[in-house]
């Protein structure tokens, strides 16, 4: 199958051979999730939505840089296209530390956090650190790439915790959810209903 996602004012459009999939509104927020039977055509499907200005995908790994610490890695996020005589250090500080305690992190690790390398960490912190990241600069359209994938059930339902804190902050800006099929995915709460690409079922 191959995908096309353009944008038609302020709705996002995602059709695949046979015609339309998928009709997303960009400021009505809200969450939205797409099954995909296998990892290619998984990865078809998020190339098309990456080349629509505004849409922005966050990898299970947190698409960091490894090599870059934690702090290098969020500075170099978070002042890419912004006028440095704008942004004060001392505001995005701030901001971060605020947005890591709404995530649950401790004071102590706070403080460290940001001199590890990602490479280093587990990959639920990558992957906190990515949210985080477009917690404090949102896109139009937020993509979770399976972000599920290897977690415990208990971390998928920390995960999803934690994403409730972007549509608190950001109630018009819409996340989607992109994962391979499979029985073990969770309950997302308040999801629209499931696009199942080539008949991939439900989860229970």
């Amino acid at each position: 199958m191959t995908f096309q996602a353009t944008l038609q004012g302020r709705e996002l459009l995602l059709s695949g051979d046979g015609g339309p999939l998928l009709t997303l509104t960009l400021d009505q927020g809200g969450r939205h999730r797409v099954l995909v039977p296998d990892a290619a055509l998984l990865q078809q499907l998020l190339t098309a939505l990456e080349t629509v200005p505004g849409v922005c995908v966050l990898p299970a790994d947190g698409g960091l840089l490894g090599a870059m610490s934690v702090s290098a890695n969020l500075s170099l996020a978070l002042r890419y296209g912004v006028d440095a005589e704008e942004v004060a250090l001392d505001d995005w500080e701030n901001a971060l530390v605020l947005a890591f305690r709404l995530c649950g992190l401790s004071e102590e690790r706070i403080r460290s956090i940001g001199r590890e390398q990602p490479m280093h960490l587990e990959r639920i912190e990558r992957w906190l650190i990515g949210y985080v990241r477009y917690l404090l600069r949102p896109c139009e359209l937020l993509v979770f790439d399976r972000i599920f994938a290897g977690l415990s059930r208990a971390q998928a339902q920390a995960v999803i915790a934690l994403e409730t804190v972007y549509h608190q902050f950001h109630p018009f800006r819409p996340t989607l959810f992109v994962e391979l099929d499979a029985h073990s995915l969770p309950v997302i709460p308040d999801c629209r209903p499931t696009l199942e690409l080539e008949g991939a079922p439900c989860p229970s």
